[in-house]
């Protein structure tokens, strides 16, 4: 688990600062730990972090149930207002789009692509 850092600009008198949750995965997500992967989460959320990244690049295998718990993890931030990418390579981006979730689960290729998509979102 890497800890949330939160980053400070500032501009002449403006300054905007946003936390960022960076959590990371790796190996199997499957039935056999299913339950670790959703506990995992729920201290991601629990922390109320502004941001989140899920860097799942090296994860082998997403299963069903994997599936399942990272859809309702991202549909639990949206409704609490905290925008969620995931990092991934094919192994985990395959799964997402054969179940149509691409749609609701935003993917990138790298963790330096998923932060700046989220620092860009969340600017106001």
């Amino acid at each position: 688990m890497i800890p949330s850092s939160s980053a400070r600009r500032t501009t002449g008198q403006l300054t905007a600062s946003k936390t960022f949750c960076v959590q990371q995965f790796s190996g199997e997500i499957d039935m056999a730990n299913a339950a670790d992967f959703a506990a995992a989460l729920d201290r991601v959320a629990g922390r109320h972090p502004e941001c989140v990244v899920l860097d799942l690049l090296h994860v082998t295998f997403m299963s069903a149930a994997g599936l399942a718990i990272l859809d309702r993890f991202c549909a639990d931030a949206a409704d609490s207002h905290i925008p969620v990418a995931v990092a991934c390579d094919r192994s985990v981006a395959r799964p997402v789009e054969a179940c149509g979730l691409d749609g609701t689960i935003a993917l990138f290729d790298s963790v330096t692509a998923a932060s700046a998509k989220l620092s860009a979102t969340t600017m106001t």
